[in-house]
């Protein structure tokens, strides 16, 4: 039978979801993807508040937001979206804390099904070269072996070879630095060139092309 309200465990779990989103939001913004962190957290948050009071709508929600977002750290990973897989569990767990105000089967049945249909639709989709971003360099810091000095002085060579952007941050508890590249080099640089001097910076342990989809 359903409750008049959600219950306490219920809203306990998908509370606690919503305090882990906004923990991680927080700690993103100080970094290039900081609106991708704050976008997901409303994306969470926006539809479940509403619902307070109408315990099996909520649940859904619960069931439909966190199979979507664990769908969503899936295709992010390589920004870090993967840091809200904990988010996505206990919207799940919330979904199922109260047995009469459970999803229902046929929530339980298709909702993994469509999220997995949109994730494959993302990934098999062609690439539309014309409105894609170009390619980036994403390279692994040794905090060790980093002088921002060192960097800040090597960057006119980085620039020399094509680089659009330099940016040096930190994610997961490691420094990563990003490198842009242009749609196309101007003649005597290549993406090569802009590599090798990247892998030649102090404290570069891993070098890693990255597009809109996937790093290699």
């Amino acid at each position: 039978m359903e409750s008049e309200r959600v219950s306490g465990v219920q809203w306990g779990c998908a509370l606690a979801a919503l305090v882990t989103a906004g923990v991680l939001t927080a700690l993103g913004l100080v970094t290039p993807l900081g609106g991708v962190f704050l976008g997901t957290a409303v994306a969470i948050a926006v539809p479940l508040l509403p619902l307070r009071d109408q315990p099996k709508a909520f649940a859904r929600a619960c069931l439909v937001i966190g199979v979507g977002l664990l769908g969503w750290a899936l295709v992010g990973a390589v920004i870090g979206m993967f840091l809200f897989v904990p988010t996505a569990l206990l919207l799940i767990g919330a979904a199922f804390a109260e047995p009469g105000n459970r999803p229902g089967r046929w929530w339980v049945a298709v909702t993994p099904v469509a999220v997995a249909a949109a994730v494959a639709a993302f990934y098999l989709q062609p690439p539309d070269a014309d409105n894609e971003p170009p390619p980036y360099f994403l390279a692994t810091l040794d905090s060790r072996g980093v002088q921002q000095a060192e960097l800040e002085r090597r960057t006119p060579d980085l620039r020399e070879r094509g680089a659009t952007r330099i940016e040096v941050y930190e994610r997961a508890g490691r420094l990563e630095l990003t490198v842009g590249m242009p749609d196309h080099f101007a003649p005597g640089q290549s993406q090569a060139q802009l590599g090798e001097e990247i892998r030649r910076l102090p404290g570069v342990v891993d070098v890693q092309v990255c597009n809109h989809h996937t790093c290699y």
